[in-house]
């Protein structure tokens, strides 16, 4: 089987979710624009005050004008009404019906003398009431309400008015002619304001004014409200926008004898065409212009955010959809060994969180190879897409299948024991044995299948896997065309201490031997060519108990024993780097197990470069995630205390599975590693729309690109098109014992042929040393399962797979 990749949950990802990232920076700037616009509107008010308190201050005055006009009026009339109604108590006509014993015809001349007053020019007087002691004595006009006649016994001349009705603006002026006494006389005079004034103050036309006369209480006498001009602003909301001290009504004390403390009150609302226009035309302008400077300014600052959340959307999609071919077989249309990987971690997890069961199967199909070289491969991929097919219709919904290896499949049944799994997989063996009408593969599909259950047998992915691995193999031995359920007696393809014990054992002889040999690989500028760097890799040698250096991280991983491998790997690397001239960058691997844990931190490594004569400023420092990080907020402080130090750190493997995009979602890189997956698939659209979408990620946070892998020059004139910053792979160097290459040629690499011939393969150390050093504890596993224990007490290979090899000399401590 094959490395782990690690996982990584896409909807918590800050660099490909984002879904609120729009929303958070439009609120965020519309507080601040809030909080920007304040100041200028405050510094404006002050200016709409002051233009507006000087025509306040004008038309305070114009009211003041108009209610002295008021009380000239008002008095000049009042004494007309005196005089002449002096003289008619001197008539006949007036004396006849104050007369004992006046009739109804007495009454009627004597009230049309008292109409005498309401022909006056001015017409305010709408009625006149002569009464005395015995009641009504005449009356001419509108009638009198005796109760707004005053209390008491008035004296001799304008002695009192009493209220009228506001509504018509009409008041009640009463006058004693005869002096008082029991019988007196009182002549009623019902005087019309409203009449009055336009009669005698004709160019008050103030629009929307009230008229009004009080009394030496403050209270109102009567009232005149003229048309409202619809051109007028309230004198209130005025007041409220200039925060005026002025009054906004015109006052006038009236001068009559007899009605002491009276005044007249004019208001009304300041007119538009009073208001300087052009100097608040100006100061709307400006508030206008700064909206509209503020509006603009926002749609600048949104449209990029607006295209980073597209951008960051399109990565999203771009990411999704690579990802489901990454993890899709071609050829059965089943899950690949990345997807059943992925798989059941997740479904581990359930069962851990939530106590859910599930079932793994294992299979493989008999007889394979024979048909293959009897045959040819073109019928043996059709017997691998016939089973994909029997697979699919086979299987629940909530099932899942996978095609994990060359001829292996697995099942993951979800909600499933061992005793369901093995009625699943005996159906699908009797399917596969029956006569097929139809289908690319028509002959009968043998193959034998190992099942264990979760939490029933295993409960880490380590587990589950090599026992359905070892119950697998167990059923071959016996035979094949089986389903052979997980035995804890006859089974031990789990790893226990006992082979954790022998791991690490192993493992102590490679560091305490010295066999970690370093090798160097170049990285190289694309803009110029030249080598501005090497990655430092080890190996181990053939007499060693490991079959390759792959295997032997893997057994670190197994045995935890990552912390003392990369301790060692770094001293070979740093010990032989002392040819490396000073101008070089020297990348040197770590993984983030190491950096988070207490034993391994930036002091330790500072310490190591010390040792070696290397400047922190040289050293770029490379995680590649083999699993998922224990402890992030720990890991987080040492990558800053190692960039504070001066080292850059560089995300190894980004798009190999989910582990650098993880990395590049929770920390802050100075380099970004763009995986060879990527590089070497970058002809096809999907994935050169992920990379240019990495690019221009790391373009944005000032991070540097290097691509691995790079082996033909299409693929090295994409990635210079994409304006990758810089490269390694077979085409540009191998790694090797060379540490003086200075420049490459890469235009004439670039003018080779696609088709050319490849590079000759490297041997099996060189590969291994320069691939990523990720996870392969299903492998070591799964093969441990049927291994053997050899002479010097370490285990030998089965079908190849094994993490050791059996050695010719049993290595020393």
């Amino acid at each position: 089987m094959h490395p782990d990749p690690p996982q990584i949950d896409v909807s918590r990802d800050p660099i490909l979710d984002g879904r609120d990232s729009l929303r958070l920076v439009k609120l965020r700037l519309a507080l601040t624009l809030i909080t920007v616009a304040i100041l200028p509107i405050a510094a404006v008010s002050p200016l709409v005050r002051a233009a507006a308190e000087e025509a306040r201050v004008a038309h305070h005055q114009r009211l003041d004008s108009e209610a002295g006009q008021v009380t000239t009026a008002f008095g000049r009339e009042v004494a007309g009404i005196e005089a002449q109604a002096g003289s008619m108590f001197s008539t006949a006509s007036v004396q006849a019906v104050l007369a004992p014993g006046a009739n109804n015809g007495t009454r009627a001349t004597a009230s049309g003398t008292l109409g005498g007053l309401m022909r006056r020019d001015s017409g305010a007087v709408v009625g006149v009431t002569l009464r005395d002691a015995s009641g009504v004595r005449a009356a001419y006009g509108a009638p009198l309400d005796p109760t707004l006649l005053p209390d008491g016994n008035p004296q001799a001349g304008l002695t009192a008015v009493a209220g009228g009705t506001e509504e018509s603006g009409t008041l009640v002026l009463v006058s004693l002619p005869d002096g008082g006494g029991q019988n007196h006389l009182e002549l009623v005079t019902l005087i019309s304001l409203p009449a009055l004034l336009n009669y005698s103050t004709p160019s008050v036309k103030i629009p929307g004014e009230t008229i009004g006369l009080i009394d030496g209480s403050g209270d109102a006498v009567a009232t005149y409200h003229s048309a409202f001009d619809p051109t007028a602003l309230p004198g209130q909301v005025l007041d409220i926008a200039t925060e005026s001290a002025h009054d906004s009504d015109g006052h006038s004390n009236l001068a009559v004898d007899g009605l002491d403390g009276w005044s007249a009150v004019v208001s009304a609302p300041i007119p538009l065409a009073s208001l300087p226009l052009g100097a608040i035309a100006a100061l709307a302008a400006l508030v206008i212009t700064l909206i509209g400077f503020t509006l603009w300014m926002t749609r600048q600052i949104i449209r990029p955010a607006a295209q980073l959340e597209a951008s960051r959307s399109r990565l999203r999609e771009l990411y999704e959809s690579a990802r489901e071919a990454a993890l899709r077989d071609n050829l059965t249309g089943l899950g690949n060994h990345r997807a059943f990987q992925e798989a059941v971690a997740r479904m581990v997890e359930g069962s851990r969180r939530y106590g859910t069961v599930f079932s793994l199967v294992l299979l493989d199909i008999d007889e394979f190879k024979r048909i293959n070289d009897t045959r040819g491969h073109a019928v043996g991929d059709q017997l691998l897409a016939q089973v994909g097919e029997l697979i699919r219709v086979t299987i629940r919904h909530t099932d899942a299948g996978f095609r994990v290896g060359g001829d292996e499949f697995a099942l993951l049944l979800p909600h499933t024991d061992a005793g369901g799994a093995v009625g699943l997989a005996r159906r699908l063996l009797g399917r596969g044995l029956e006569d097929r009408g139809s289908g690319s593969y028509r002959g009968p599909i043998s193959f034998s299948a190992g099942v264990t259950s979760c939490p029933e047998f295993g409960t880490t992915r380590l587990e589950l896997t090599a026992q359905a691995d070892a119950a697998l193999y167990r059923g071959k031995r016996a035979g094949r065309t089986v389903v052979t359920v997980y035995d804890p007696e006859k089974d031990h393809g789990h790893v226990d201490e006992g082979m954790r014990a022998e791991l690490s054992s192993a493992i102590s002889a490679v560091i305490d031997s010295n066999w970690l040999t370093p090798v160097y690989q170049p990285v190289v500028d694309l803009a110029s060519g030249n080598v501005v760097g090497y990655e430092g890799l080890v190996r181990v040698p053939r007499e060693s108990t490991f079959a390759h250096t792959g295997a032997l991280f893997d057994a670190a991983e197994v045995a935890g024993r990552v912390i003392d491998l990369d301790r060692a790997a770094l001293d070979a690397v740093l010990r032989g780097a002392v040819n490396v001239s000073e101008n070089l960058d020297l990348n040197l691997n770590v993984s983030p197990r190491t950096l988070e844990s207490v034993e391994f931190n930036a002091t330790v490594l500072l310490a190591i470069l010390k040792r070696h004569n290397v400047r922190p400023e040289r050293v770029i420092l490379e995680l590649t995630e083999r699993e998922a990080v224990q402890n992030p907020e720990r890991l987080r402080v040492a990558i800053q205390a190692v960039q504070r130090a001066g080292i850059r750190v560089a995300a190894d493997d980004v798009g190999a599975g989910n582990a650098g995009l993880r990395l590049l979602s929770q920390f802050k890189f100075d380099v970004v590693k763009i995986d060879l997956s990527l590089v070497q698939g970058a002809r096809q659209d999907q994935t050169l729309s992920v990379l240019t979408s990495l690019v221009q990620l790391a373009n944005r946070w000032g991070a540097q690109t290097i691509a691995e892998g790079v082996e033909t020059p299409a693929q090295l004139r994409t990635i210079r098109k994409l304006g990758i910053t810089s490269g390694q792979g077979y085409l540009l160097g191998r790694p090797g014992t060379e540490r003086d290459i200075a420049w490459v040629d890469l235009d004439a690499l670039e003018a080779r042929e696609d088709d050319a011939p490849a590079p000759p393969p490297p041997d099996l150390a060189t590969l291994t040393a320069s691939a990523p050093r990720t996870l392969a504890a299903t492998a070591a596993t799964g093969s441990a399962a049927a291994a053997a224990t050899g002479p010097g007490g370490v285990l030998a290979s089965v079908k190849g797979r094994s993490l050791l090899r059996k050695p010719t000399k049993t290595p020393q401590a």
